[in-house]
């Protein structure tokens, strides 16, 4: 893929070269640079919310072990593919309409998802589900920023290091309150 390649500022003329075509040939499948833009954040959100999904789903009987498998499946995905991501997360000045943007769509796409978890749990021990929605869009902010600056700084930390400090914060919230026994003690 071109943007590997060449790093999140590729031109169409890169990716022609990197497909081994014409710009004509590209164009006749992107009308411009926004289009592909576009098609690699779809392709990029179906990978995530995949990987996601699968990492949630294996980890489902341990709530924090679910946590941790989410936000490292996350923080795999910019790891093994930074320059993806970074053109992804920091579109290239584009003729966008106003009410488009692919990022934020990619977020709340996550964000609703892990709202929704956690509104099953809640909901499953009777308990009030509407911070359900405040508390998936939170994560999801808080494992973006951490997982830039990470991705940015490349500290000694690794991901599987990184993906449990997230999760000893975030889980410092959620046990006292998607856990049996918080619904119990809280009672």
């Amino acid at each position: 893929m071109a943007i590997r390649a060449h790093g999140a500022d590729v031109g169409m003329s890169q990716v022609a070269a990197q497909a081994r075509t014409s710009k004509t040939v590209v164009y006749r499948h992107f009308a411009d640079k926004n289009d592909l833009y576009l098609a690699v954040c779809d392709w990029v959100a179906a990978v995530l919310v995949g990987q996601l999904q699968g990492a949630m789903r294996d980890a489902a009987e341990n709530p924090r072990r679910t946590l941790v498998a989410g936000i490292d499946a996350y923080l795999g995905l910019i790891e093994a593919d930074p320059e993806v991501y970074r053109y992804v997360m920091r579109p290239p000045k584009l003729d966008r309409p106003e009410n488009e943007d692919p990022v934020s769509d990619l977020c709340t796409v996550i964000g609703d998802h892990i709202a929704e978890i956690i509104s099953t749990e809640l909901r499953r021990q009777n308990r009030d589900a509407a911070p359900a929605q405040t508390w998936g869009h939170a994560l999801v902010g808080m494992v973006r920023a951490a997982g830039d600056q990470w991705l940015a700084n490349r500290p000694e930390l690794d991901r599987e290091g990184l993906a449990e400090q997230l999760a000893d914060l975030a889980w410092s919230g959620l046990s006292r309150t998607v856990t049996p026994a918080a619904a119990s003690s809280a009672s």
